[in-house]
């Protein structure tokens, strides 16, 4: 359970195209009692995923939205978020989550269509 940075919701797409864009939005509250500077990261097979912001710092009950992206590798993907908060001295970890997104693939539609009669003049 945080003490300081909570994750409230993680927002993903439930599948992605490989070689698509990933945009993960990850929500957070300072649930303390004073201001606090906090940070978001995120990483899948050993790969970070890029973040709008470093850190921020949010004031008591404060909610902010941390956007994250990644390029969709060639399978499926379960990415680990962590917050953290800065004690004045180090980061501190705070809480985790974690989102499945799935590699999403093509599927071919086919079209109706008709021919018309062909007439030769």
């Amino acid at each position: 359970m945080a003490l300081v940075a909570d994750i409230v919701k993680v927002d993903a797409p439930v599948s992605v195209l490989p070689g698509d864009y990933a945009i993960v939005d990850v929500t957070v509250k300072n649930i303390s009692g004073s201001d606090k500077d906090i940070a978001i990261t995120g990483v899948f097979d050993s790969s970070n995923i890029t973040e709008q912001f470093n850190d921020l710092i949010l004031s008591p009950s404060q909610v902010v939205v941390f956007r994250g992206w990644f390029i969709m590798p060639n399978d499926n993907v379960r990415l680990t978020i962590w917050s953290w908060y800065w004690n004045g001295t180090s980061w501190v970890h705070d809480a985790t989550n974690y989102v499945d997104i799935s590699l999403a693939t093509l599927v071919p539609t086919i079209s109706e269509f008709l021919i018309q009669d062909f007439v030769k003049v």
